[in-house]
């Protein structure tokens, strides 16, 4: 194993409302298409915001950003889920999908990791999950850190809090509300 790293980062989760319906919408031999043109589309906005693809999970993406940047981050996600609903739009999909987005900021552990088959640059701890936790919200949901960084340039509402397994505090969450 490479060396691991702590750094702070910003973190964003993505993933996609319904995607077995969607899959199922288009058919035998579309899905891999779409799923491509959805990595590619998220790909272009992701690096024009300076972010850092980690890694795609089927129809989800993790991604980092620079220490400090969460309102670049929100304004990244806002892009994202503009640009998949036009996807939907241009693939004449009728079923109720959308781009769900959480993000947190934090110190994550950073490296090259994996079998010698596959080796990949991958980011872990408590931070990763929480964005990944409430990166299943019909919007952007952000955590209160990232909610005092964003606060005075966008309009939030609260969301209940998330209870997780691994903390005794339940998270406060908030919503982006565009």
């Amino acid at each position: 194993m490479d060396t691991i790293r702590i750094e702070k980062h910003v973190i964003l989760f993505t993933d996609l409302h319904e995607y077995s319906c969607v899959c199922k919408e288009l058919g035998a031999g579309n899905t891999l298409a779409f799923t491509q043109e959805f990595y590619e589309v998220m790909g272009d906005i992701i690096v024009a915001h300076q972010g850092d693809i980690i890694k795609y999970l089927g129809d989800a993406i993790l991604c980092i950003f620079p220490a400090g940047s969460e309102i670049e981050t929100v304004q990244c996600a806002l892009e994202m889920r503009t640009a998949y609903a036009e996807l939907v739009k241009r693939r004449n999909i009728a079923h109720d999908t959308e781009l769900e987005v959480g993000i947190n900021t934090g110190d994550v552990e950073i490296g090259i990791v994996g079998h010698a088959s596959f080796r990949t640059k991958d980011v872990f701890g408590e931070h990763v999950n929480r964005a990944a936790m409430i990166g299943h919200h019909r919007g952007v949901a952000v955590t209160d850190d990232v909610h005092r960084a964003i606060a005075r340039r966008y309009t939030t509402a609260p969301l209940p809090d998330r209870k997780l397994k691994w903390q005794a505090e339940p998270l406060k969450v908030w919503e982006i509300l565009a």
